[in-house]
């Protein structure tokens, strides 16, 4: 193979990672480019391509492994979207009014067009204003008494 045909492989794999983002192929694109610059410097037969091929591309692959797993380390979710997949998560840290007197530490708040079911105190009256301060299994918010 000729070092035009390896910079379009090259080529090709690079302008493919575009188009189908998150594959890791950016990585063998770069490898087919280190292999262009050794075939222009050597004469390989194509077997030979091949393996030193493999070789320049196993080393790009752990040189992105490393890559992605520094780059994810410093990403960071912003604060905005944080509860973003845990929608009952949003409501800690917020008071809301007991629609019924609390029987045996539950009872309900109403939290926009809805009613959840909440663990609270037990002997608190409707009305009484409660502090959500976790989420149990997804579906029963754990309250204490705001004052």
């Amino acid at each position: 193979m000729t070092y035009m045909q390896w910079l379009s492989i090259g080529l090709f794999l690079v302008l493919l990672e575009f188009v189908v983002p998150g594959t890791y192929l950016i990585w063998f694109g770069f490898a087919a480019f280190v292999m262009s610059i050794v075939v222009t410097l050597y004469t390989l037969t194509v077997t030979n391509q091949v393996i030193i091929f493999s070789i320049i591309s196993a080393i790009f692959a752990v040189i992105g492994l490393y890559v992605y797993r520094k780059l994810m380390h410093y990403i960071k979710t912003p604060h905005d979207n944080a509860n973003l997949n845990n929608p009952t998560a949003q409501y800690i840290g917020r008071s809301y009014k007991l629609l019924q007197d609390s029987v045996d530490g539950r009872s309900k708040v109403a939290i926009g067009d809805g009613e959840w079911l909440v663990e609270c105190p037990s002997g608190l009256k409707a009305g009484t204003f409660v502090k959500i301060t976790a989420v149990r299994d997804g579906l029963v918010l754990i309250a204490e008494s705001s004052k």
